[in-house]
């Protein structure tokens, strides 16, 4: 009840309305009272007051109850009231009651005034309470109508016994295609093409579960079939459950996410990566290929920018040109060199293209790019041997018609030399005749070799026996000044080759030595044993998994640059004085090897030296030829930590991954200081430092020795493109440390780190 209660009485008599104050004050300590005896005043009070019950004396001079009642009755119906009256009698009563009053009282038993008021709040409580009741029903009834009859969305009621439609609104009627009246006249089986028995089953699980979504197909009048999403749940009217379900046509939805994922997953399997952008350069999307050539995974990516592949290869003006064409609208297309995850760097072919709305804004880019790092490298190589095939053509062609000619040359000279005895200075000139002829004849022999048009004799031959009979032969050719070291490896067995072509072969690469090293020098020769993997190959494509015998020629000369590297197996091409050198000899060399099967790697810098490696595939005893070669698997580490230092970054990268998957703890640097930074501020240490020979800032035998000021019992292996001998003759080794040739397979390195750990 709100308080405080407002009472207006209608009365002359003061008295009276005291009597009256202080029986309702008994029962309503907390009241507002108002007194009036007239119409007018009567009306305002009605108006000002707004009275919660009223009191009003039966007869009075001015105005008198009935009349009260009336206006009360007119203005405010709700509020409850009693009359009061010295005197009535029954049909007087009844009368006011009759005309609409909630009680009476007679004054002679005015105490009975406080429940009458009492029980006329409370009536007028209940009375409200029911109103507002019936009113919120009525809004309720509203509500659900509009919400259900007026609503966009496609609406069924239905009864969960039967499987018949109750209701169905407006939205649903439009969608069938049927009336009203012919769709409560239908069961929810005639709008699906789902069997009755899932029908019933789903109805049954919405009746227990109260809610259920589901997807299905309807029907509608003129025959077509629509794809629909059905959301249903339990409702309950006086005790009978009903499933209200809300349908919606996907059909169309369907149709773009069934086009959407024919076109996701044929982006996601192209061989090209598919990146997009916004108008900021913030990546939105790429497909799988992308982490295939890139190393990124999409978590990685999205958000990110093409700025994690930059590589620094291309200048600012490059990409200023590339955001100036695709921000007018144009579509831009160039290679670009990019940089993986790893580290590597990798060249593609891209297309970048504006995304445009019908206006012409642009809304996002569009980026199609192809790797074609391994279709250069081959174009490349192809090129290459299309080049040298095509010389070797024309100098096997050459070659053959010249020493016919040789040969005519040969024997005509020496039939005149044989008549010119008698005439000293005829015959001297002769002489110098055959000496030529007998040059241009080797020169020829060399151009045969390099066009692999040789005939060739090849025998399963001891390599190291073979060396050592040629090594007289050697010292000769490189004279007295170039200390000559031979260094034969005792595994290294047999190998297939022409024993002439061998010797023609090393007696080209000690000549090219000789005249590398300017004044005193040293020459080293030696063999070794190897197992090349397929890792290596995958970098190397001229070689095949395998056991090789490995010979390798090494002087401290002059070195060559990367540009002479190129060149170096053409024939005629030769950095030598004119009339010092023909050109011939290391593409001779090249021949050889490859019509021997074998493959060959040069290592060189300039001012540092030149390093040959001749692989030839290792051979058993003599008839028992291996057809097949098998990989070595790698030796497993036992979690020792260990510190590479290695200048070359993909060099570094690839070691650090061998060594890492062979058990290793592996922190890597690229510089000295760095290096040295790492082992000062690391607080576990380090079991193997494996460092490069030849760094910037100072060697890997200087850093060996400052680290080990600071972990004395660290083991320490070399690593380099030279041989540990050439180095040797530097003074930057030591004869008790431990050196692994360039290029090492997975299984070499691993087996060398092994064998030191365990020492």
């Amino acid at each position: 009840m709100k308080l405080p209660v407002r009472v207006l009485i209608v009365e002359d008599l003061p008295t009276d309305v005291e009597l009256a104050q202080r029986e309702i004050r008994k029962v309503l300590p907390q009241c507002e009272f108002l007194q009036v005896d007239h119409e007018e005043a009567f009306m305002d009070a009605l108006r000002e007051f707004r009275p919660d019950i009223i009191l009003s004396d039966y007869a009075m001079p001015r105005f008198d109850g009935m009349r009260a009642l009336a206006l009360a009755l007119q203005h405010v119906p709700e509020t409850p009231f009693i009359v009061m009256t010295g005197s009535m009698n029954e049909e007087t009563a009844v009368s006011c009651m009759k005309a609409g009053a909630w009680d009476y009282v007679i004054k002679e038993h005015i105490k009975r005034l406080g429940s009458a008021v009492l029980s006329a709040l409370d009536q007028r409580a209940v009375k409200q309470e029911k109103l507002q009741a019936e009113r919120s029903l009525r809004e309720s009834e509203e509500l659900f109508r509009n919400l259900f009859q007026n609503h966009t969305a496609i609406k069924l009621i239905i009864d969960p016994d039967t499987g018949r439609l109750v209701d169905v609104n407006d939205a649903a009627v439009a969608f069938y295609g049927w009336s009203r009246e012919e769709m409560l006249r239908m069961r929810v089986q005639d709008l699906n093409t789902l069997p009755e028995e899932e029908i019933r089953k789903r109805m049954d699980d919405v009746r227990n579960r109260r809610k259920a979504h589901f997807e299905a197909q309807h029907r509608r009048a003129d025959g077509s079939l629509r794809n629909v999403e059905v959301f249903s749940s339990r409702i309950e009217v006086k005790g009978k459950v009903f499933l209200h379900s809300i349908v919606i046509d996907v059909t169309e939805r369907k149709q773009i996410e069934a086009e959407r994922e024919r076109l996701m997953t044929a982006i996601q399997q192209l061989g090209e990566i598919i990146l997009i952008t916004d108008t900021t350069g913030k990546i939105l999307f790429v497909n799988q290929a992308f982490e295939t050539i890139t190393g990124y995974s999409p978590q990685e990516t999205v958000g990110q920018t093409p700025r994690i592949l930059k590589s620094g290869v291309q200048d600012e003006a490059f990409y200023k040109n590339l955001w100036d064409t695709i921000t007018h609208g144009r579509t831009w297309k160039s290679r670009i060199v990019n940089r993986k995850k790893d580290g590597t760097l990798y060249t593609e072919s891209a297309t970048i293209s504006p995304v445009k709305t019908p206006s012409g804004k642009i809304t996002h880019y569009v980026a199609v790019k192809r790797d074609i790092t391994e279709h250069l490298e081959l174009e490349a190589k192809f090129q290459q041997a299309q080049k040298l095939e095509a010389i070797g053509r024309l100098a096997g062609g050459v070659a053959h018609d010249y020493n016919n000619m040789i040969n005519v040359i040969l024997g005509y000279t020496q039939m005149a030399m044989a008549q010119v005895r008698n005439h000293p200075k005829l015959y001297e000139q002769l002489e110098q005749v055959l000496a030529a002829a007998h040059r241009s004849s080797e020169i020829t022999q060399q151009l045969l070799a390099f066009a692999r048009k040789q005939t060739i004799k090849p025998e399963i031959i001891p390599l190291n026996a073979s060396i050592e009979k040629s090594l007289r032969m050697l010292h000769r050719l490189i004279g007295e000044n170039i200390e000559l070291a031979w260094h034969p490896g005792k595994t290294v067995g047999n190998v297939y080759v022409d024993p002439v072509q061998l010797e023609q072969m090393l007696a080209n690469l000690c000549v090219n030595a000789r005249d590398a090293i300017a004044d005193v020098g040293k020459l080293t020769i030696e063999t070794d044993r190897v197992t090349i993997d397929d890792a290596y190959c995958k970098s190397h494509p001229e070689a095949l998994p395998g056991d090789y015998a490995v010979l390798e020629v090494s002087d401290n000369g002059c070195g060559m640059s990367a540009e002479v590297m190129e060149k170096i197996f053409e024939p005629f091409y030769t950095t030598k004085e004119v009339g010092k050198g023909t050109g011939l000899g290391l593409s001779s060399v090249y021949g050889i090897v490859r019509q021997n099967k074998g493959f060959i790697h040069v290592y060189s810098e300039e001012g540092k030296g030149t390093t040959f490696r001749i692989y030839f595939p290792h051979h058993e005893t003599p008839g028992k030829i291996l057809e097949t070669r098998q990989t070595v698997a790698p030796v497993k580490g036992k979690g020792e930590r260990v510190l590479v230092v290695e200048d070359e970054p993909m060099l570094i990268e690839v070691t650090r991954e061998i060594l890492k998957a062979a058990g290793y703890v592996v922190v890597t640097a690229t510089r000295p200081e760095e290096a040295l930074q790492i082992v000062s501020s690391d607080t576990v240490g380090f079991e193997l430092l494996i460092s490069d020979v030849v760094l910037p800032e100072m060697n890997g035998k200087e850093l060996a020795k400052r680290i080990r000021e600071h972990l004395p019992d660290v083991r320490v292996l070399f690593m380099s493109g030279y041989t540990a001998n050439a180095i040797c003759h530097f003074g930057i080794l030591d004869e008790d440390v431990d050196f692994i040739q360039k290029p090492y397979s997975v299984a070499s390195l691993t087996a060398k780190v092994r064998s030191i750990l365990e020492r």
